[in-house]
């Protein structure tokens, strides 16, 4: 009985504990409206009720229990966003750990944004210690006396909530190095904290996801009305507005449930905001509190730039050159360290997307560097940006600013969709713009407004607007920084182009621009060029010629593109671009004529060879251009990031590219593959993070991906007329992207892909193939059905897209499954020994899967 009291005591000081670190750190507030975090209400939560927690409960437990042969202490870190249910899946383990008896002594304390360290460890110590021992109110004697009651026990204590390394410091020292399997479980949401506080393995840092909709449609469902199954059903319509709002943020999806249960309750059925404004509604403040948190413990110079970032739409990828850019020229970048401004631009997002503030994307099937916000810190910011007058948005979602707002002084304004409220705005009647830093148009805005007032501006950005551009005016923009005309309507730049001295960025890809002004050659600040390059297999976008001269002499370092069809008999314009040394980045445009002259071809391969800042190269070339003299470069760019050949082909993988540890993208079509070293070549990339092979053979014998290599690589793209790929297990680690692109190849049976089960962090695969002319190909259909069985039998949940149309491959292999057992049972065997399925024959679908041990996904 006493031991069962103390017990009880332990539980409740623990209890309190918690709950007194949860409470809202604002002023105080009446009793009746006393506010406490959500996220201790969840601590109370039944594990059986948690949702989509079963995997990642089972996956930091092992973390937690495995001790790899050593019996000493260790320290697993749980990182993720703000609201993702990091202290729900701690708590979850520890309770499980608790009830197994696994450990002598337990704790769990929240430590928070700003703690009483000495509170928190003495509510560690208190848990700990059962009470027993008195507390001095020294902190080091505390320290020390926690050493000494832990160096002979078996301990599992959660730190929960850590916000800086100062603080894990002072709280680790508590913790003796003992050699009896000790374990730490923390929560953060800050990426490079996380790194420091686990142990020094990798496999010490769980990344919470997110929901996936199945699982968020369940957590809101079975919030708001108690079951997933008995709901309104005028509400149906709405839930994937709700769902796609939420992202998977368990917070937000309880927040909202909680919305639709009071509604229910009250016998209400308004359906719930699904813009920004949900975030005005009183049930939202905790979510707008617990973002908050994340965002006031940024510095002042990483919060504008993340309010920035509610300058781009919601929950799509965003161009990490475009935002870097604009930063730059909104002069948001501090001068740090003698770095340039873009390179300090990127380690702030670096900074940003540590703390989880800001989603990376990595690179998209364009081999472009995109990062992506949250919906929910989205709505956050458009929020914050609005209410601290940062930015004024008008589109379809935002046309209620606030009144106050639209007479006021607009420092940076974004127009999207077209509304009359936009129309005013556009014609600076209800606005002052003359402040005005940052201008924004896109979509079908009504009109963009008049230049002629934009005194100060620093960005105008009109990529994507639909509607008619003026450019009247343009040259008082004397401050300009930053113009983009990417995707509108314009023909013709003025030749007044030529004044706007500070211009550091011009952007009139896919525009109808076909020259350039010669006044453009006196740009000097100018450092990014992004024209048209003409592309070979492209009649949208013709080729921007720029002016003689500035070719030669005054180019910028980064230009995107140069057409060198065009030229005339003499290569020395291409050996002229050799003495660009200060070039990062390169798009030019060729001819098959080019690759058969051999002055042009030493002109460039001259030129590669001097390029040593050369950091992303794009070559197009047309169908059937042999780009094999390549091949023999013998001083590549070192620095080179993202190499680019479309259309043209080599004969098989350049030697030279296995020398570029900085590659992360690479695009490039062989004849064949000559032996393994091939493969090998591009596998040992220590950086490749998306290769997009395009095959022109029809394999002989299959492609087989070997275990090592490919280690870092997320996306792989292969064009192939059968691809005949086999994957070894635990073949490329990190994939989660696998585009097939093939037409009717091959008349063997077996030449079909395998092992996509053993792609162990696959998530989507896509197929395409020209339904036209190939639809009804024995090897097509071979292929496609030889995908879906695999995908179906994964061990993820796997997006199968064919021909960019979604498929409920698990449910349509289940139908065929069970049509195939009724009819032609005769016709499958199934051989199994214990647990393990040792052979599987199918034979009405033409081929023999092989699965070996307990791998079924090997097939």
């Amino acid at each position: 009985m006493y031991r069962e009291l103390q017990e009880l005591k332990k539980r409740l000081i623990e209890l309190a504990g918690r709950r007194e670190s949860y409470m809202f750190p604002d002023a105080p507030l009446p009793a009746k409206h006393l506010v406490i975090d959500s996220r201790f209400s969840m601590l109370f939560e039944d594990i059986e009720r948690l949702v989509g927690l079963a995997r990642p409960m089972e996956e930091v437990t092992k973390m937690v229990t495995e001790s790899g042969g050593k019996a000493e202490l260790k320290t697993v870190c749980i990182v993720g966003m703000a609201g993702s249910g990091k202290t729900t899946l701690a708590n979850a383990v520890y309770m499980r750990l608790r009830e197994e008896n696994c450990f002598q002594c337990h704790a769990f304390v929240t430590v928070g944004q700003k703690p009483e360290l000495k509170n928190t460890l003495m509510h560690m110590f208190s848990m700990l210690d059962n009470g027993h021992q008195q507390i001095g109110e020294d902190i080091d004697d505390l320290i020390v006396r926690f050493r000494h009651i832990l160096e002979k026990k078996r301990y599992l204590v959660v730190v929960d909530d850590l916000w800086t390394n100062e603080h894990w410091q002072s709280i680790k020292s508590c913790f003796p190095e003992n050699s009896l399997a000790s374990r730490i479980i923390t929560t953060t949401r800050n990426a490079s904290l996380a790194a420091e506080c686990s142990s020094s393995s990798s496999d010490c840092i769980y990344n919470i996801g997110l929901l996936s909709e199945v699982d968020s449609k369940k957590l809101l469902l079975n919030r708001a009305f108690g079951s997933e199954h008995d709901y309104p059903q005028h509400l149906e319509d709405v839930f994937p507005k709700i769902i796609k709002r939420c992202g998977g943020l368990p917070l937000a999806l309880v927040t909202v449930a909680s919305m639709l249960a009071d509604q229910y309750s009250n016998n209400k059925w308004d359906i719930p905001p699904i813009g920004w404004r949900w975030l005005s509604h009183p049930d939202a403040g905790n979510v707008v509190h617990i973002v908050a948190l994340s965002y006031n413990d940024l510095p002042p110079h990483l919060r504008k730039c993340l309010l920035y970032l509610s300058t781009f739409p919601g929950n799509e990828e965003v161009d990490i050159d475009r935002l870097v850019r604009r930063w730059v020229a909104e002069e948001l970048i501090l001068n740090e360290h003698g770095a340039s401004g873009e390179e300090t631009a990127r380690i702030y997002l670096g900074q940003l997307i540590s703390v989880n503030m800001v989603r990376p994307l990595l690179l998209n099937k364009d081999g472009v560097r995109c990062c992506r916000l949250h919906p929910v810190i989205h709505d956050f910011l458009v929020y914050k940006s609005m209410g601290e007058k940062f930015i004024t948005i008008v589109d379809a979602e935002h046309q209620d600013v606030p009144s106050n707002n639209m007479c006021s002084t607009i420092r940076r304004l974004f127009l999207r969709s077209s509304s009359m409220q936009d129309q005013d705005l556009a014609r600076n009647g209800n606005m002052n713009l003359s402040q005005a830093r940052s201008i924004i148009v896109t979509g079908q805005a009504s009109t963009a407004p008049h230049l002629t007032d934009l005194r100060v501006v620093r960005v105008l950005d009109l990529e994507g607007y639909e509607g008619m551009v003026c450019l009247d005016g343009l040259e008082k923009l004397l401050l300009l920084r930053y113009l983009s005309l990417r995707g509108t309507n314009v023909s013709e730049l003025p030749e007044t182009l030529g004044e706007l001295r500070c211009l550091e960025t011009l952007d009139v890809r896919s525009t109808k621009v076909k020259e350039l002004p010669q006044s453009i050659v006196g740009l000097q600040n100018l450092e990014t060029l992004l024209v048209s390059g003409g592309r070979m297999n492209s009649s949208i976008e013709p080729a921007t010629r720029i002016p003689e001269d500035m070719r030669i002499c005054h180019l910028p370092e980064k230009l995107a593109a140069v057409d060198l069809r065009e030229l005339p008999a003499s290569a020395s314009i291409v050996n002229a671009l050799g003495g660009l040394d200060r070039l990062r980045v390169l798009e030019i445009s060729w001819s098959s004529q080019q690759c058969i002259e051999g002055a042009y071809c030493e002109a460039l391969l001259s030129s590669m060879e001097k390029w040593s800042q050369l950091k992303s190269l794009t070559i197009h070339c047309g169908l059937g251009c042999s780009m094999e003299f390549l091949s023999s470069l013998s001083h590549p760019p070192e620095l080179l990031e993202k190499f680019k050949v479309t259309a043209g082909g080599f004969l098989s993988v350049p030697k030279w590219i296995q020398g570029l540890n900085s590659l992360y993208f690479v695009q490039i079509n062989v004849c064949r593959l000559v032996t393994d070293d091939d493969l090998n070549i591009l596998g040992g990339l220590p950086k490749l993070q998306l290769l997009v092979l395009g095959l022109d053979f029809v394999p002989t014998k299959v492609i087989v991906i070997e275990t090592e290599g490919f280690n870092e690589l997320w996306g792989f793209s292969v064009n192939c007329p059968a691809p005949w790929l086999t994957f070894r297990t635990a073949a490329m680690p990190k994939l989660t992207h696998l585009q097939l692109e093939f037409c009717s190849g091959s008349a063997m049976q077996e030449s079909v892909p395998y092992g996509i089960g053993n792609l162990q962090s696959l998530t989507e695969v896509a197929l395409l193939y020209n339904q036209e002319w190939c639809a009804n190909s024995s090897s097509i259909v071979r292929t496609v059905d030889a995908v879906k069985r695999q995908v179906a039998k994964h061990r993820n949940p796997i997006n199968l897209v064919i021909n960019n149309t979604k498929v409920d491959v698990v449910q349509e292999v289940d139908e065929e499954t069970e049509s195939l057992a009724e009819t032609q049972s005769s016709n499958v065997q199934f051989q199994q020994v214990g647990e393990e399925v040792v052979r599987t024959r199918v034979e009405t679908w033409g081929e023999i899967e092989e699965v070996e041990g307990d791998n079924i996904n090997h097939a």
